[in-house]
């Protein structure tokens, strides 16, 4: 991992840090009810702690990664559609497919959703493609999800 990578993990884990916070708080004032997917993260949680810390810090930022940024942007921007606008234009549309697999109809989590995958494909890029730094990313985002969670 070189400086400029690093810099990039860091910028993205605080703004995703924060991105959280700010959805924690807005659901709140707004009483956005929970999405399917939080209530089942949050049950399986209590069912079995240790196992879901696991699995969901490690095992499924892995495989999020490889599949929605890995395997997503190499077939997405093969070498005649790697300009900057279609980088621009999968980006986008792989944050749409991103929220769309972790939510249910409420908007608000859309945007959250949507705008966690836009930061991970923009990560993936400004990081030359290196799926270790999105999952580094992804892994500190789960594990402060947790940590807040905690908290509260």
């Amino acid at each position: 991992m070189n400086i400029a990578q690093l810099g990039t993990v860091i910028i993205a884990m605080l703004t995703m840090v924060v991105l959280i916070i700010v959805d924690l708080k807005l659901s709140a004032m707004l009483n956005i009810p929970e999405t399917s997917n939080s209530r089942s993260l949050a049950w399986m949680l209590g069912e079995a702690p240790l196992p879901m810390i696991v699995s969901v810090v490690i095992f499924s930022p892995i495989c999020e990664e490889l599949i929605f940024r890995g395997i997503f942007f190499s077939y997405a921007l093969t070498n005649q559609y790697n300009h900057r606008n279609y980088q621009m234009i999968a980006v986008v549309i792989n944050s749409l497919i991103f929220a769309s697999v972790h939510v249910d109809a409420n908007w608000e989590p859309w945007i959250y959703y949507t705008l966690m995958g836009g930061i991970l494909g923009t990560t993936y890029l400004l990081a030359k493609r290196d799926i270790r730094m999105n999952i580094l990313v992804h892994m500190g985002t789960n594990l402060a999800v947790f940590a807040l969670a905690a908290m509260s």
